[in-house]
């Protein structure tokens, strides 16, 4: 019988949803969801925000994710700078998401005991956790299988390897650089990897108001949930660039 990483079976009843399809539910769908009961956790220094707002010295700024609770203090660092928290076509400040894509939803496969990657499914109420469809199945996303062999190679590196698919903050990038217009800059500062420094068991993680890890990750949306992005796919997705030097790294696209 195959089993996830925490030794549970591997055949999800059609009642379990996918990882994807319940931090969804989590995220948007409950009127209790973390969002609406306090700010995502800022996972960003403090301080590296704030370096890199002054060295860019934006007339127009535009705040995606956890960043905006930094508000004040950005305000208090760039007080000529127009500070909004809507991204419209056509913008031609600068867009800094800052723990934004981390917050994206994303699908979670998991490499059983053959060396097949399978999506893994989730309780919502416990947090239990079981493998389901292969990715070659039919219902599974191809996009799944694409990104992964792409971007994450997860099978190679062994029974229990698990990954958390990019494809939904691909997309997301690719809306926010869209609506640049002419001159427009968009700046990712994000928790990230990149080919070389993927994790093997993934970073999926549950984090409360104050930060604190929990030790099972429940998508009930008394928590808010957590992956760190592959910045490498993110950049590529829209040729932007991949920034390390000189502060956090980071994916820089100029229209």
């Amino acid at each position: 019988m195959t089993l996830t990483s925490l030794g549970m079976p591997a055949l999800p009843p059609p009642s379990e949803p996918t990882w994807k399809q319940a931090w969804d539910a989590a995220l948007y769908g409950s009127a209790q969801g973390y969002l609406r009961s306090h700010p995502p956790t800022l996972l960003q220094a403090r301080e590296d925000v704030l370096d890199l707002l002054v060295t860019e010295d934006p007339a127009e700024l535009v705040l995606l994710g956890s960043v905006g609770a930094l508000t004040p203090a950005i305000a208090r660092a760039l007080p000529r700078a127009e500070i909004r928290f809507d991204l419209q076509a056509g913008y031609a400040g600068t867009v800094l998401a800052g723990d934004w894509l981390a917050h994206v939803p994303t699908h979670v496969v998991q490499v059983d005991g053959d060396g097949y990657p399978r999506m893994v499914h989730v309780d919502p109420i416990t947090g239990r956790e079981r493998l389901g469809a292969r990715l070659a199945e039919t219902g599974v996303p191809q996009q799944v299988g694409r990104w992964l062999q792409e971007w994450w190679p997860v099978a190679d590196r062994g029974t229990g390897a698990r990954a958390e698919v990019g494809t939904a903050r691909d997309a997301a990038w690719r809306d926010v650089v869209r609506n640049l217009g002419p001159g427009g800059r968009a700046i990712a500062l994000e928790p990230g990897h990149v080919r070389s420094t993927r994790p093997d068991r993934g970073s999926l993680r549950s984090l409360g108001p104050v930060g604190t890890e929990a030790a099972v990750i429940v998508p009930d949306g008394s928590r808010d949930i957590v992956a760190d992005v592959a910045l490498d796919a993110v950049a590529d997705a829209t040729g932007s660039l991949l920034v390390d030097d000189d502060g956090p790294t980071r994916v820089v696209h100029v229209a």
